[in-house]
Parts: C-alpha cells; sequence; structure tokens
C-alpha cells in the first residue's frame, strides 16, 4: 500500500471509512465462515457418534461368537494333595476324595561298575514296558559303556528313561519306566555278543543276577489308590486321572490317607453375561449421544448439532427396532432379547435380568446361540446382524458415516477457497479505495492551494485600486 493522506485536507476519517465499507463488502464471507464452522461441528458430532457406534460394535463383535457363553468349573480344597480342571462337560457336583495312594512309575537298576566309561560289551537289548511293544537297542562299540548304553536307549523310541548315577562308591545304569501303573513294569532282555546272556562278562554282565537276566528294581511300579464318596479302592494307572468324574481331571500331587479333599464343579454363564452388560452398556451409551446430538430444547443454541439429521435418524430408528426381532429356527421361548432378560425402558435404554438369562440357558443353550451367532444368510443371528448393520456405517472407505463426513469436509475445503478468493478482491478493492480517497486529498490540497493564490491576487487587485483611488 502506498502512502496515505488520509483526512489531511478533507478532515475526514477515511480509514474508519473504508473500514466500515469494507466490513459491508465482506459479510459474505462471515456469513460463509459461519457455514463452514457449522459444517466443522457436524463433522466433529459425527466423530462422537461413530466413536459410540464403535464401541457398540466391539461390543457385539465378542456377541458373535458363542465360545465363551458357557463357563465351566471344578476347585479342589487342597491342592497340595490334588488339582482339577474342568472340561465342557462338566455337571454341578459335590465330590470327597482321599488320596490313599500316588501311582508310581518302575525304577531298576544295574549292576555296580567302577565308572560310567568302563567297557561292558556289545549286543542287542530288547526293552519293554507293560503291554507295549518291545523295542530293540543296538550297543555297538562305539555304544559298550554304561554312558553310551544309556545314550544308545535315550535316543532310541523306548517306554524308559536311562541315565548313570553315581552313588559316590559305584555307578550304575538305571532305567525309569515312562508310565506309571502296576502293569507298567519293565522286561530287559538280550542277545550278548559274547554268546552267552547269563554270565557276569560282556553285555550281560549289566544285570545284578545274570542267571535270572533281572535287574535290581528301586522303586516298585504302583496303582493310585482312591476313596471316592466313600466308596473305596478306586484304583487307576496314572496320577492323571479324567474317567473319574465327567467332565473334570484330576491331577495328584501327593497321597495322605487322613486327608480328605472336597472337589466341587459347577458349570454358569457368566461369560455370555459378561458379553451382554458391555453390549447393554456401549448400547445405552450411544442411545444417550445420538439423543444428545439430535436434542431439539426450542433454543436454537441449545439444539443438538446433528437435529435433522436423516442419517443419524435412520441409525437410532434402526437399532431401536433390531432389539425386537428374531430369527427363524429359535425355540419361541429365547427367540428376543427381551425373552432372555433383556429389558426395554421408555427411554429406550437396556437392562438384564440375569436370572432369566440363566434361566434360558439352562433350557435352551444351544437356541440362544443360535440366536445371536447364526450366520445363516437372510436369517442372521441378532449380533451378526447388528454388527454388519454398524459396520456398514463405520468403514472407513465406505461407510456411511465416513461418507457423510467427507462430504461435509468437500463443503469445507470448497468454502475455504471460495474465502481464499474472496479475500484477494477484497484487498484489491481496498486498495482502490485508499488510492481514490488519497486522490482526492491530492486533489483538495490543489482546490486550496489555487483558493489561497486566488485569494492573494484579489487581495491584490483590490489594493490597487484603492492606492489609484487615493491618486485620484
Amino acid at each position: 500500500m502506498g502512502f496515505g493522506v488520509s483526512g489531511l485536507m478533507s478532515g475526514l476519517d477515511t480509514d474508519s471509512i473504508i473500514s466500515q465499507l469494507m466490513s459491508l463488502e465482506k459479510r459474505p464471507v462471515m456469513l460463509l465462515q459461519q457455514k463452514e464452522a457449522a459444517y466443522q461441528a457436524k463433522i466433529t458430532a459425527l466423530g462422537v457418534v461413530k466413536s459410540a457406534m464403535s464401541d457398540l460394535k466391539s461390543a457385539v463383535s465378542a456377541l458373535k461368537s458363542s465360545d465363551d457363553f458357557i463357563a465351566y468349573s471344578a476347585t479342589s480344597s487342597d491342592t497340595d494333595i490334588l488339582t482339577v480342571s474342568a472340561g465342557d462337560d462338566v455337571q454341578p457336583g459335590n465330590y470327597n476324595i482321599i488320596v490313599n495312594k500316588l501311582a508310581s512309575e518302575q525304577n531298576v537298576r544295574s549292576a555296580a561298575f567302577a565308572a560310567s566309561d568302563t567297557e561292558v560289551g556289545t549286543g542287542t537289548l530288547t526293552i519293554q514296558v507293560g503291554g507295549n511293544d518291545a523295542v530293540d537297542i543296538v550297543i555297538d562299540s562305539d555304544h559298550n559303556t554304561l554312558a553310551g548304553i544309556a545314550q544308545a536307549i535315550n535316543e532310541a523310541e523306548t517306554d524308559v528313561t536311562a541315565g548313570v548315577i553315581y552313588d559316590g562308591s559305584n555307578y550304575y545304569l538305571t532305567l525309569q519306566s515312562k508310565e506309571t501303573g502296576a502293569s507298567n513294569t519293565i522286561s530287559l532282555t538280550m542277545q550278548d555278543d559274547d554268546g552267552v546272556n547269563t554270565d557276569n562278562s560282556g553285555l550281560s554282565s549289566i544285570y545284578t543276577d545274570p542267571a535270572a537276566q533281572t535287574l535290581t528294581e528301586t522303586q516298585a511300579a504302583a496303582d493310585a489308590v482312591l476313596t471316592v464318596n466313600g466308596i473305596a479302592n478306586i484304583v487307576r494307572s496314572s496320577n492323571e486321572i479324567d474317567d473319574l468324574v465327567d467332565g473334570i481331571t484330576i491331577t495328584l500331587k501327593d497321597a495322605d490317607p487322613a486327608r480328605t479333599v472336597a472337589v466341587n464343579s459347577d458349570k454358569n454363564y457368566n461369560g455370555l453375561t459378561k458379553k451382554l452388560d458391555n453390549f447393554i452398556k456401549s448400547y445405552n451409551a450411544l442411545i444417550d449421544t445420538l439423543a444428545e446430538q439430535t436434542a431439539y430444547n426450542g433454543d436454537q443454541a441449545a439444539n443438538g448439532t446433528l437435529l435433522g439429521d436423516s442419517t443419524v435418524s435412520r441409525i437410532s430408528q434402526s437399532l431401536s427396532s433390531m432389539i425386537y426381532q428374531g430369527i427363524d429356527g429359535v425355540d419361541s421361548s429365547v427367540n428376543s432379547l427381551s425373552r432372555l432378560g433383556i429389558e426395554i425402558d421408555d427411554t429406550g435404554h437396556l437392562s438384564l435380568d440375569k436370572g432369566r438369562l440363566n434361566s434360558a440357558m439352562e433350557e435352551h443353550p444351544d437356541d440362544v446361540a443360535t440366536f445371536f451367532t447364526s450366520d445363516e444368510s437372510g436369517n442372521e443371528g441378532i449380533a451378526v446382524k447388528m454388527y454388519n448393520f454398524l459396520d456398514g456405517y463405520l468403514k472407513s472407505s465406505t461407510g456411511l458415516l465416513s461418507a457423510k463426513e467427507k462430504g461435509l469436509q468437500d463443503s469445507i475445503d470448497d468454502i475455504e477457497n471460495r474465502v481464499e478468493q474472496m479475500e484477494v478482491r477484497f484487498a484489491k478493492r481496498e486498495e482502490n479505495m485508499r488510492r481514490q480517497f488519497n486522490h482526492l486529498e491530492l486533489l483538495m490540497a490543489q482546490f486550496q492551494d489555487t483558493a489561497a493564490r486566488l485569494e492573494q491576487q484579489l487581495s491584490s487587485i483590490s489594493n490597487i485600486n484603492a492606492y489609484i483611488s487615493r491618486k485620484g
């Protein structure tokens, strides 16, 4: 902007005049900016709605799977004696268990040797545990020591674990059955490469009694012995028992005939209840959000930002409609949320009657699962249907709310472009005004200078005339 002479000659406040004139011309910009602010407020409000819908979508997604609808539990009053775990078919029950004896595996040892690397002999060992298949292990010159024999046995697929133990004086080859139970005893026979399997030389020297071809038993194979609810002498070959009570696996830890362990089993619907609690909480929060954003209070400033928005209105109406829907093929007694104990009040909020839900699950667990999770095309479960509905609005690229936000943002971008163009024109207009006012001030200055000169000339003429008059 060039040098200004605002009001110097005219006495006018040209800056104020120009400012007021430009304010009038800029009124369309103010209106556009107000419209932009309204669009931005709607985008913010839609973001709040989307957040609440996303929370509901997560809660509904959990209901699409029935995996956790039913929870099974079993407890032990003394985990030092035994622990328990529940399977999918456990039934409510109470059991008093006494562990009289643990199941054990057989342990045997060889004859004593001076060192673990003492050469023993070569040949073929045959090991069999109980009624399992016998396994042949070749003992060659690379494995003809106690350590080598143990290594060869462990590398073969046998039912025993081999080791070498030093007791402070002697070394022993040890064998331990991998399975407990009285029937799982270890049988070891051999073909000694020296041709004699019953003497103290060669491979047969590992026997503690070569003539009888036996090893020394250091721990006997034994069955577990239990008393359950007064029924004595219940025998199992393993300390992990899954066939004593349906749906319960019992792991024995210790035996004590003087201690009775209480085992309690049950099934509950806490998994489904928790999912429904989350669903109801999210649903109610969304209902509150929609009501707040579309509220009519009679005062423009207090009305909801999305009042009159048809898209948001459809969301509220559709969700409300789904609450009352059922699906084909489900028993009528559980074929709606209300019949599952989910009640709706006058404000549209949901609440859960857990007793009614539990009764529905007791009587029709499969139908309840189908009601929520069915993925049959055209007959989707309520959770699947609601999830698909919400997803259709929330998808980042094709969702209806995303499209609405994009439309609003496009309008904002258009307004900003128009305002930018108008601001350029206004700047030029203001510059022209200032130039015109400056030109006016300069013209007035010239007029005033001319007037002063004329006045001076007229004064001179008057003086001359007066002088002439006096001379005459």
